[in-house]
């Protein structure tokens, strides 16, 4: 069995740079996701990452990108599997990587495609001028917000920030779960929790933005890629006209500053809200997952 451990800050150097290196992979290869969401555990074969994800009970193997063997790395996940008597289930396969894992295991896996886990991704100038016909909508909200807080304010979010958007999100979940199942937000509550906890030691920047001395909305995220930023978390209050538009189009802004050309803004869990919102912003790319079982013997 693999020495599998809890993931740990101290393993950000070690884990960051083969992560940033995933080319084409979606933004649960990030050390910071890895390290916020879920049970996620780490092993070392031949010096590389390998990990194994448990979310509710439920057990899969991340792709392992970057390791020098690929057959013999998944001979020991195999193996690891058998003896946790535990299905051989790898997640996060491109679609290159599904054809090179049946030419290496042909007829041994079943392959899907997982909606729920596609990651919304956009230009980043796209979402900082909203231009074009299909987002004058969300134009109109930004406009109507100016109009209707002249005196809004745009911060960084910095140290000094954070006990103001903990406290934000604190209320943001209690009301949501007014109207909203709690256990659909377990996950998402735990992981922001520990993104304020660790803030700058995961690498986070983010914007708040505040409307008479009152925050109303923050982003928070961090780059995944050498040309990609991820957005690990938005909030913003519901019961005014313009707050999710706006942080949305000025953290793109504050990104359109930087070399990266793309926001990941992640997937919607399968919650039909957050995937409606997310359609809404017309996606360059809706970045396919998918999974890999093993078949009985």
């Amino acid at each position: 069995m693999l020495d599998f451990r809890p993931i740990c800050l101290e393993d950000r150097a070690w884990i960051e740079p083969v992560m940033q290196a995933a080319a084409g992979h979606g933004s649960e290869f990030s050390f910071v996701n890895l390290y916020l969401w879920g049970d996620q555990r780490v092993a070392s074969v031949d010096g590389t990452p390998v990990f194994l994800s448990n979310f509710s009970g439920s057990l899969t193997y991340p792709w392992p990108v970057g390791c020098r063997d690929l057959p013999g790395t998944l001979e020991l996940l195999r193996q690891d599997a058998r003896e946790r008597g535990i299905p051989l289930r790898l997640f996060g396969l491109l679609p290159e990587e599904r054809d090179r894992l049946e030419a290496l295991c042909p007829g041994r896996f079943r392959f899907h495609s997982v909606r729920d886990s596609a990651d919304y991704v956009y230009e980043t100038e796209q979402l900082a001028q909203l231009h074009g016909k299909k987002l004058q909508a969300k134009r109109n909200h930004c406009n109507r917000f100016e109009a209707a807080y002249p005196d809004y304010r745009v911060l960084p979010l910095t140290a000094d920030q954070l006990p103001r958007c903990r406290a934000f999100t604190d209320e943001w979940y209690r009301l949501h779960f007014l109207e909203n199942d709690p256990a659909d937000y377990a996950l998402e509550q735990r992981a922001i929790g520990l993104a304020f906890d660790h803030f700058d030691a995961l690498g986070m920047t983010g914007l708040v933005l505040e409307v008479e001395d009152e925050v109303v909305a923050f982003a928070m995220g961090n780059p995944i890629r050498p040309d990609m930023f991820d957005v690990n978390f938005e909030k913003a209050r519901a019961d005014m006209n313009g707050p999710y538009p706006m942080i949305n189009r000025e953290f793109a802004r504050r990104i359109a500053e930087t070399p990266y050309r793309f926001l990941n803004r992640e997937d919607d869990m399968g919650l039909e809200g957050l995937r409606r919102a997310k359609e809404s912003y017309i996606p360059d790319l809706l970045l396919e997952k998918l999974l890999a079982e093993e078949l009985p013997a």
